[in-house]
């Protein structure tokens, strides 16, 4: 893989990893426990759109045009939300193995494969963002580990 892609990969996995510390060290209750926003009300739902996103970017790393219709996810389980981040996350780096930095994807105008990646990268930030302060907002104690990652106040 070339190094600018590798690099925002991982970018992309750290960011990703930050979203699975969430999965992994919250109670079902807090994952579940609503927002004081409209839909996407819950992580366990920020989670599920995370992955739904994500599959449209990769799908468009293939056919060289973004397209965000997706399907719901059926089995939304802390096991199964991990299983499907962990194989997008493998299809994803098998993917970018065969991008050599000139591609692009048509978002209507054509974006060069970096800004393409660093999008998708931003999108996970921002829910990154959003959960954090849905967090302190709804008082779920955010995990250590995400605290000291991030360098929060816990």
């Amino acid at each position: 893989m070339i190094e600018s892609l590798k690099s925002q990969l991982e970018d992309w996995k750290y960011g990703r990893g930050i979203i699975k510390d969430f999965i992994n060290h919250l109670e079902d209750s807090d994952l579940d426990k609503l927002f004081p926003r409209e839909n996407l009300n819950t992580i366990r739902k920020q989670c599920e759109e995370l992955i739904q996103i994500q599959g449209c970017y990769l799908e468009a790393l293939k056919t060289k045009k973004i397209n965000f219709d997706y399907e719901p996810i059926a089995d939304v389980s802390n096991t199964s939300l991990l299983e499907k981040m962990d194989a997008l996350d493998f299809e994803l780096q098998k993917e970018l193995e065969k991008f050599n930095g000139t591609e692009t994807i048509d978002w209507g105008e054509k974006w060069n494969i970096h800004r393409h990646i660093s999008a998708m990268i931003g999108h996970e930030q921002m829910h990154i963002g959003q959960i954090v302060a849905f967090c302190y907002s709804v008082k779920i104690k955010i995990p250590d580990i995400v605290v000291k990652k991030m360098a929060l106040d816990g």
